[in-house]
């Protein structure tokens, strides 16, 4: 049975809101680097399609989320009453964090996946075109590389 979290009770809305803002800090990072760097002029393709990407990127993060959260449980239940062990560097304890791990799996995947297809767009078409296909393709990339997550390290079976 998998795990899914109510996202707005008073214990996970804290770490949905968490997830959100870094999702919106990171396209915030994309809106600037449109701006100045790639010369995208035009404020409502900057403006309107990071959004769409933020809630986009936000939806992978969460299933991500979930699917190592299940994990976890199921190592959990087997290895109950064995020790427990505290073994490793502080960088590898930051990253093993629940919160923190799906944001480093899901941010690298879009950025070499939005400066791959903003190359390939830009020998033929348009900055601004460039930069909306880039957008999207690399929030397709994203949610299809969470969803492969999702149901090979998991196995969340959805009916």
């Amino acid at each position: 049975m998998p795990i899914r979290f109510r996202w707005t009770s008073k214990e996970y809305l804290p770490i949905a809101l968490m997830l959100f803002g870094v999702c919106g800090l990171f396209q915030t990072l994309f809106v600037f680097i449109a701006q100045y760097f790639l010369g995208v002029g035009n404020y409502i393709v900057v403006i309107l399609i990071p959004v769409g990407a933020t809630i986009a990127l936000f939806f992978g993060v969460v299933l991500i989320f979930e699917s190592f959260v299940q994990v976890e449980k199921r190592k959990k239940l087997r290895t109950q009453f064995q020790k427990s062990r505290q073994t490793g560097s502080k960088l590898r304890n930051f990253l093993q964090f629940p919160v923190v791990r799906p944001v480093v799996i899901v941010f690298p995947i879009f950025t070499a996946a939005f400066f791959t297809a903003y190359g390939i767009c830009i020998t033929f078409l348009d900055n601004v075109i460039a930069f909306l296909i880039a957008e999207n393709v690399a929030t397709l990339i994203s949610l299809l590389v969470a969803n492969f997550i999702e149901k090979k390290y998991a196995k969340i079976q959805k009916f």
